[in-house]
């Protein structure tokens, strides 16, 4: 099952996130850490919410949820970007990072939204240097901080311009064991469109990417060129009844599972990571939620006062019917204190039958009554 964003997969959102260019910004959310949205206009096409899931997806929202709260780095793009004009939606090939252009008349701002790891956002001036991120980070190859250049992990190949010459290089100098596993990672083309490209190619995938001939090897690209430039007609992928994958058009590779048809790719994505979604609690529940807790704090409250009042009474019931042997101790201390000092009086009372225990400092006894 999926987990982040293949390049494919941005590769063919990007197509889809076009319709946004020219755009303006109305409003930015960031009702969660994860979450940034953007509500867009554009003339004679209306509003449509951008929303950005950092490091799983994104995709262009449906109805507008009650976002609440706008948390610190929304609130720092609110303040950068807010009126500004979408002006361009690209992607760092082959990398998965999405770059997006705001623009005004006199100034553009880049935004950089990355679903490497657990994914990050980056707003940098026109120059790319970093006015703020989501997650400031030092890596050992790079530092993502304020007032530094913006820089990104960069594949040695560009898979979506492959020739036959570099991937000859790659395979045969691989140093993995099967074909499958050299393109998902070496390549960087990732595990589904790898299985993929060697179904369409007819190449065993488990072959040693060592042993592939000049005539297989042009195969291969054919498939990742094929796989890259196909028209978009998205699905969501079912087994046994579970939602398990989502696809920019069909697979031979599920070839046997049951589909669920999309208008766009974006929408089966969304699909796809709305079954891991918490269900979100309403004000109600919550305030229902808030007073089960009172009244859980209360009845504690109420049993350990209950408690509390049958020791008492049970300490009430024994003075009362030893009143009188109590009494005397109490003459009998009262006398002796005028008489001696209360270590004396403790050291005199060591073998009593009754007192048990003298606290000299709090002038206090303990009694023993049955």
């Amino acid at each position: 099952m999926k987990k982040q964003l293949s390049s494919i997969d941005l590769h063919y959102i990007v197509k889809e996130l076009q319709i946004l260019k020219d755009s303006r910004i109305d409003k930015i959310y960031q009702p969660e850490k994860e979450l940034i949205v953007f509500s867009l206009h554009k003339a004679n096409s209306g509003k449509k919410l951008l929303s950005i899931n950092i490091g799983k997806f994104i995709s262009i929202a449906g109805e507008k949820e009650a976002y609440e709260e706008i948390l610190g780095f929304g609130q720092f793009l609110r303040k950068h970007l807010d009126g500004y004009f979408l002006d361009g939606i690209g992607q760092i090939e082959p990398e998965r990072i999405l770059k997006f252009t705001f623009k005004t008349k006199e100034d553009k701002k880049h935004l950089y939204i990355e679903f490497i790891g657990k994914g990050n956002a980056i707003l940098c001036n026109e120059h790319d240097v970093i006015m703020n991120a989501l997650e400031q980070h030092d890596f050992r190859e790079r530092s993502v901080r304020v007032k530094l250049k913006y820089t990104y992990p960069m594949m040695g190949l560009n898979l979506f311009e492959l020739e036959e010459k570099t991937l000859t290089e790659l395979l045969k100098n691989s140093k993995k064991d099967t074909l499958v596993t050299s393109l998902a990672t070496e390549l960087g083309l990732g595990g589904l469109y790898s299985e993929e490209a060697c179904l369409l190619s007819g190449i065993d995938k488990n072959a040693s990417p060592k042993n592939i001939d000049g005539k297989q090897m042009h195969l291969i690209i054919s498939s990742i060129k094929k796989i890259i430039s196909h028209e978009i007609d998205a699905k969501a992928v079912f087994e046994n009844g579970n939602v398990i994958d989502f696809i920019p058009f069909d697979f031979e590779f599920y070839s046997d599972n049951a589909k669920k048809q999309f208008k766009t790719f974006g929408e089966a994505v969304s699909f796809f990571y709305s079954q891991f979604k918490e269900a979100k609690e309403t004000e109600h529940e919550k305030r229902i939620k808030s007073l089960q807790r009172i009244i859980g704090q209360q009845k504690q409250a109420i049993e350990e006062l209950r408690k509390e009042e049958h020791e008492s009474r049970q300490k009430g019931e024994l003075i009362y019917h030893n009143y009188q042997l109590i009494k005397e101790v109490i003459d009998e201390m009262n006398n002796a204190s005028k008489k001696h000092s209360w270590k004396e009086i403790k050291e005199k009372l060591k073998e009593h039958k009754v007192i048990k225990e003298v606290n000299e400092k709090e002038r206090k006894v303990v009694v023993e009554v049955g």
